[in-house]
């Protein structure tokens, strides 16, 4: 996997760099504050940032928050503390995964795995809404411009939706836009 550090200690990011590297992922980048690590990002798109929390300028919480609302990357936080407040916060921030310091190998590697599976499997779900969502909304234009044609044409909803389908072919374009076009023509499209 193509991997993040974001950790302002030089040692510890050292550390976490070669144990990357054994483990046969390739560090695109590291960073020392929440801000690079945003930025880094946006630029590079890793598989997953590897973030400390506490950090300057802007700590390791804030910077996972907007790679979650961005839908940029999955994060594994890791910090020194694992009190219940701290689990939380690192819940609601949205990281992946959460690791306490010091870092070894067997629980690094799970961890990636798992973050970065969750991290695909709900980029797959939003584009499964974003699609069910066009859909629907496909079907709700669609539906509006054969209740136009019903109430123009006087004809039942299954003459009104031959009409539309052969208006689709013989303009060689997608029923979508056809019923869209129907709709501006009679100021009925929302």
């Amino acid at each position: 996997m193509r991997i993040l550090v974001a950790e302002d200690e030089p040692i510890i990011r050292m550390d976490l760099c070669s144990l990357l590297e054994e483990l046969g992922h390739q560090v695109i980048g590291e960073c020392r504050n929440g801000r690079d690590a945003i930025k880094i990002t946006q630029e590079l798109r890793p598989d997953i940032v590897l973030m400390d929390i506490k950090m300057p300028d802007v700590d390791g919480l804030t910077a996972t928050k907007v790679i979650r609302d961005k839908k940029l990357s999955a994060v594994v936080l890791l910090t020194s503390f694992s009190d219940q407040n701290t689990i939380t916060k690192a819940i609601d921030s949205g990281a992946l995964y959460y690791l306490v310091k010091p870092i070894v190998r067997e629980k690094l590697k799970p961890a990636l795995k798992i973050a970065y599976k969750r991290f695909t499997d709900m980029q797959r779900l939003n584009q499964e809404v974003r699609e069910l969502s066009e859909t629907l909304s496909e079907r709700d234009v669609i539906s509006r411009s054969k209740l136009v044609l019903q109430q123009k044409l006087g004809c039942s909803e299954e003459a009104a939706y031959k009409v539309l389908r052969k208006l689709s072919m013989e303009r060689q374009q997608r029923m979508i836009v056809t019923a869209k076009q129907l709709l501006h023509k009679y100021n009925a499209y929302k």
